[in-house]
């Protein structure tokens, strides 16, 4: 499902990217030098996020992009044989560039590997620049007639190879994405369509061309700040917020509030019996429970397998109904677990253990603002607290 709208995301922000070059005429024209100027604005800010996050990915791919727009910004009034030449040998090297990318790992800036891909990116320049500089008309005529034979279509300015190297990388980037669930690749590819898209109808508009760019620049860029922000913020296995918005969340409460400690009964011994792959499915399928609590409660992951609920504006009588029918809720379905997953102990508990789905039990201890506990720091220890009551009247119940 999360793919489904990440693709439906970027589908329609590249809907509407295209969609604005129609209101580039209504731009005033004091405004066009600052969007000529904006590419370069996001190069700076990504290599700077992406030297402090030390993501080498996002500079590459920067790199990438602003190296084609330096191009389109200063040397876009070459002759025609010879630009044909130099854009058709961009897009091959872009989409061989982004096909690498989306295989590739993240390992850093100042690693072999990391330094080996920029030496990559430095070639290409030099060669690049070869074409961009070179006088010999002849050698031009040559390699567009034999290597880059013009593909018969007037909508497309690609060359068949071209053409073909677009295809495979979108082909290759398309499957990577998939495969790895990554929003970072996604918007890579995104970006490559910009700018393909920009090379495919070359123009001497360059605010047209700018906006494209820009855009382009900004997809990654705006990906890394979610990633960073879903790090900090969101626990990786369950996808709850963790402890930094819990303390984020309990600094904003008011007057009335309920907050609620609950953990997994026996989880200890689950994970012995079932193993922790098995355990990590339980701790993920509860986090699903929890975000479908009734009440407007809010679920944190506060650490292990101990969970926070936040009632902001509610009583304990009025928690109290929501936290029991989550107990309830948990008690009475049995979480599947996958078949790799199960252990057997030994042959005579094998069939009680090697089963499709297990049952697991919670308990819950809540509590509220009161003359003792005036702050959210110590309403949450008295819930932690009234957590170990309910685990001393024998689990699986709620406590206050």
């Amino acid at each position: 499902m999360k793919k489904i709208i990440t693709l439906f995301f970027y589908l329609i922000s590249l809907s509407f990217i295209i969609f604005s070059l129609k209101f580039i005429p209504h731009i005033p024209n004091r405004y066009l030098p600052m969007l000529e100027l904006l590419p370069f604005v996001l190069m700076f800010i990504s290599i700077i996020l992406g030297i402090k996050f030390n993501r080498s990915q996002l500079i590459y791919v920067t790199s990438l992009f602003s190296l084609v727009y330096i191009y389109f910004f200063f040397f876009l009034e070459y002759g025609q044989n010879q630009q044909q030449l130099i854009l058709n040998s961009m897009t091959i090297l872009i989409s061989i560039n982004v096909a690498l990318i989306s295989l590739y790992s993240e390992r850093g800036l100042i690693t072999l590997i990391g330094l080996s891909r920029f030496l990559i990116i430095a070639l290409q320049i030099i060669g690049v620049s070869w074409l961009i500089y070179t006088k010999h008309p002849e050698w031009n005529h040559f390699v567009n007639q034999t290597i880059f034979p013009a593909l018969q279509i007037k909508l497309l300015f690609f060359s068949q190879v071209a053409l073909l190297s677009v295809l495979v990388s979108v082909f290759i980037t398309s499957i990577s994405c998939v495969y790895h669930s990554n929003p970072f690749r996604t918007a890579i590819l995104a970006s490559m369509c910009l700018v393909l898209y920009a090379i495919t109808f070359p123009t001497k508009d360059i605010t047209s061309i700018s906006i494209l760019f820009s855009f382009s620049l900004l997809l990654p860029l705006l990906t890394l700040i979610n990633v960073s922000y879903r790090m900090a913020y969101l626990d990786e296995l369950t996808d709850l917020p963790g402890r930094r918005a819990l303390n984020e969340t309990m600094n904003k409460l008011g007057s009335q509030y309920v907050i609620a400690m609950l953990d997994v009964d026996h989880f200890k011994k689950f994970n012995d019996t079932y193993g922790h792959d098995a355990g990590d499915d339980v701790l993920r399928l509860l986090g699903n429970r929890l975000k479908s609590i009734t009440g407007g409660g809010k679920p944190f992951r506060y650490g292990g397998e101990e969970f926070t609920v936040v009632f902001s504006g509610m009583n304990l009588s009025e928690a109290s109904e929501h936290l029991e029918k989550l107990r309830k809720n948990v008690a009475d379905n049995k979480f599947a677990l996958r078949k790799q997953e199960r252990r057997k102990k030994n042959k005579r508990s094998s069939k009680k253990h090697n089963q499709r789905s297990v049952k697991v039990t919670i308990s819950i201890g809540y509590a509220e603002q009161n003359d003792k506990a005036k702050t959210p720091e110590k309403v949450l220890k008295l819930s932690d607290k009234a957590l170990y009551r309910a685990k001393k009247k024998g689990r699986n119940c709620i406590s206050k």
